[in-house]
């Protein structure tokens, strides 16, 4: 899906962004993301909000044998 328009990028290319380290609009905006009109910074600023909440600190490492032994039990 196109987010922003102007420039053509899709969702991929904003959470490629994101992934290599954006985490303000200004940042998406050194990308070439969200530079011209401005009609996509709602959906940037979601999409950056999002993928704060998804923070490796939000995840608990379960090992493997812990899954394991609960799905056999």
């Amino acid at each position: 899906m196109i987010v922003c328009l102007c420039r053509a990028k899709n969702e991929r290319d904003v959470l490629g962004a994101i992934e290599a380290g954006s985490e303000t609009l200004s940042d998406l905006q050194e990308c070439g993301i969200g530079t011209d009109c401005g009609g996509c910074h709602n959906s940037l600023r979601k999409m950056l909000s999002a993928n704060e909440s998804m923070s490796p600190a939000a995840f608990v490492p379960v090992s493997s044998t812990e899954v394991w032994s609960e799905s056999v039990a």
